[in-house]
């Protein structure tokens, strides 16, 4: 699958399991249920074994339509082939990659960038033309509990300074769960990025079937 924009629905994002077998299974079925891109978030595996795995994880997304994201490290990311990257306020400038895959003639890449709960760090996001912005935490969340928490306001907030030529897919992460997923989505975001809330389900196709059928009645603008 090539980049070209970001989708609206379901954006999974890999749980800290090493298990490559547990991984790969996870996320066939997430795919089968619906979601539309796979972040590869990995903090604690050894960096031989990450990229075997992100490279199978990668081959499963793209051979179901989904597109393959990397977290933080945009290097890896073309390593990979994968579609896009997602920048951190500790990861590089989103200037700085977009440069470089310049200088590459890199075929188009998606660059997405957490904004927390700040609207200037949107604004400057949107200005540096990233494919898609993310406020979170919106819920308390588990994987990082000490997260600043975002409200959901920010989404109709942010939407009210795009411009109607270009209108950057908003994503809603943190704590995101079957019980307050629609709020996000009701509240605006064109996807809503699940870690725990799909991967720690028992049944996760079911699981990423509902949180991709959420879209169906509140389609995005972005999509």
């Amino acid at each position: 699958m090539t980049a070209h924009s970001f989708p609206s629905g379901l954006y999974g994002i890999t749980p800290e399991w090493h298990d490559a077998e547990r991984l790969q299974e996870a996320v066939s079925l997430a795919c089968e249920g619906g979601m539309r891109v796979l972040q590869w978030r990995q903090k604690t595996m050894p960096a031989a074994q990450a990229r075997t795995i992100a490279a199978s994880l990668r081959a499963i997304c793209h051979a179901a339509g989904v597109l393959f994201i990397v977290n933080d490290d945009w290097q890896l990311a073309l390593e990979l082939d994968a579609d896009g990257v997602h920048l951190g306020k500790d990861d590089a400038a989103l200037a700085t990659v977009r440069a470089q895959l310049q200088q590459q003639n890199h075929k188009p890449f998606l660059i997405g960038v957490s904004c927390y709960d700040s609207l200037a760090l949107a604004d400057s996001a949107i200005r540096q033309h990233a494919d898609y912005i993310a406020f979170g935490a919106l819920f308390p969340s588990m994987v990082k509990p000490d997260a600043v928490r975002a409200p959901l306001s920010l989404f109709q907030a942010v939407k009210k300074t795009q411009s109607a030529e270009r209108k950057q897919a908003v994503v809603g992460i943190g704590g995101i769960n079957r019980h307050n997923a629609h709020l996000a989505v009701e509240a605006g975001a064109d996807s809503i990025a699940v870690i725990t809330g799909l991967f720690g389900d028992p049944d996760i196709r079911s699981a990423a079937a509902y949180y991709a059928s959420l879209f169906d009645s509140h389609p995005a603008a972005s999509s």
